[in-house]
């Protein structure tokens, strides 16, 4: 992945300026068979571990935070596919080790059991990958018997349409626009109650050994997500070093590397990142296995993506702003990098007002309530 990082930069403009990744781009990364990579052994996948993944989709998120974003949602997506039952699994992955599968965990849709499965109708937001889609997952509410159940369904493309409203200043690339479903039917062996999913035990746990496939969604998706927002900010280090090495300073003509504002502002970065990169590696190595499941483990994931989505904004935005206007020009890696972390960064999973008060909470022994993302 890092050897791709380059071509994923130099592609970023057309990203950007398409409002979606170049098909090039989804064919190189499918082809590093990282899509594949949470995939069971049995059905041709890597079954590797988290961890890996999420190198992976750091140093794709270095070249182009949007290609680093989708390279975590495809990937992760695949995972969720092994905790389907094992006939969704086989249809799913008939004919390669992955699909292209856009999820929105907001229950912003209903659903209603209809003869063998339900009829799912509703609109969702934030359907990152859903321009390059072969499946979609949706949350829906469905009621029965008096209670309300949030429910994930998994659909075939040509069963939504998708509305074009992804106009926004970053993380354009990720055409993650509106993912419609008007009245479809769909099987109940393409359904996974989100209790299950959210305590990691759903069907596909009891047909998958590995342990990955018992951990709880959220601690993942938080997790993982956060990878290449990380990758982000390491690119613009990255970068802001490569820059301050020949950069003169105006009026003054000294050279940037010389000044120890600059030398401070590049340690300080390296330090912060470095420090982020570590609690991620730590927090991934315990996001999985016998404990997983604890409420406390699954806090600390929350608390971990939290804070490193908040040090990789604070650290783009110092180094952006230490860099010098010229950075701010359209055609700056710079600055694009800067919106997509600060939008990227304002995912609700990432709050870290939220996370941090429902990690309080757990550590203090309080119940958090019945409605977090735990």
């Amino acid at each position: 992945m890092r050897d791709l990082a380059p071509t994923l930069t130099e592609r970023a403009p057309a990203a950007e300026e398409a409002r979606r990744l170049p098909d090039e781009t989804i064919a190189d990364l499918a082809a590093t068979g990282l899509f594949a990579t949470l995939v069971p052994k049995r059905f041709g996948g890597a079954e590797l571990d988290f961890a890996t993944m999420a190198a992976a989709c750091r140093e794709a998120g270095a070249g182009c935070a949007s290609a680093g974003w989708l390279s975590a949602i495809y990937t992760l997506h695949n995972w969720m596919v092994a905790l389907f039952p094992e006939e969704t699994q086989a249809e799913v992955w008939a004919d390669r080790p992955y699909a292209l599968i856009p999820c929105t965990l907001a229950p912003t849709g209903t659903a209603e059991p209809s003869g063998g499965g339900y009829t799912v109708t509703g609109r969702w937001s934030w359907g990152s990958g859903v321009m390059h889609a072969d499946h979609v997952m949706v949350m829906a509410l469905v009621t029965a018997d008096g209670t309300i159940e949030p429910r994930l369904f998994l659909l075939p493309r040509a069963d939504v349409t998708v509305h074009d409203v992804w106009h926004t200043s970053g993380m354009r690339g990720t055409g993650s626009n509106d993912i419609e479903v008007a009245g479809a039917f769909v099987p109940a062996h393409r359904s996974v109650p989100l209790v299950e999913l959210a305590e990691g035990r759903s069907p596909g746990s009891r047909v998958n050994p590995g342990g990955s496939y018992r951990t709880p969604l959220v601690p993942v998706f938080a997790l993982t997500g956060a990878a290449p927002v990380l990758g982000a900010a390491e690119g613009v280090l990255a970068r802001f070093r490569e820059r301050m090495a020949g950069r003169v300073m105006s009026y003054t003509g000294e050279r940037q590397r010389d000044l120890m504002s600059g030398q401070i502002r590049l340690a300080a970065a390296t330090a912060d990142l470095r420090a982020a990169r570590l609690l991620l590696d730590g927090t991934l190595a315990e996001a999985s296995g016998a404990d997983a499941t604890d409420p406390r483990r699954r806090a600390n994931a929350r608390l971990a993506a939290a804070h490193i989505a908040a040090t990789a904004r604070r650290v783009v935005n110092d180094l952006c702003g230490a860099a010098g206007a010229s950075t701010q020009l359209l055609d700056s890696p710079f600055q694009r990098a800067q919106r997509d972390v600060n939008t990227i960064s304002g995912h609700v999973v990432f709050d870290p007002d939220a996370s941090y008060a429902l990690y309080g909470k757990i550590e203090l022994g309080i119940d958090p309530g019945p409605i977090n993302l735990l």
